[in-house]
């Protein structure tokens, strides 16, 4: 599995659903990565691929275990 490129991968999808006037931004703890609300991705097929390449909703966010 690639890690890096699991994590670019689903930056570009999350990316996609950024809201215009959003102000937000990325996050991260000593093991995790959060990017993004996790209610802007809509579609399921981003939902699941999101989810197929390791990221998981946590604090009402995308986030990735680094």
């Amino acid at each position: 599995m690639n890690y890096d490129r699991n994590f670019i991968d689903g930056l570009n999808i999350i990316a996609k659903y950024i809201p215009k006037d959003s102000d937000w931004n990325l996050a991260a703890e000593h093991d995790k990565i959060y990017y993004g609300e996790y209610d802007w991705v809509t579609d399921k097929k981003d939902i699941k691929r999101l989810e197929d390449l390791g990221w998981f909703e946590d604090e009402d966010s995308w986030a990735y275990y680094v």
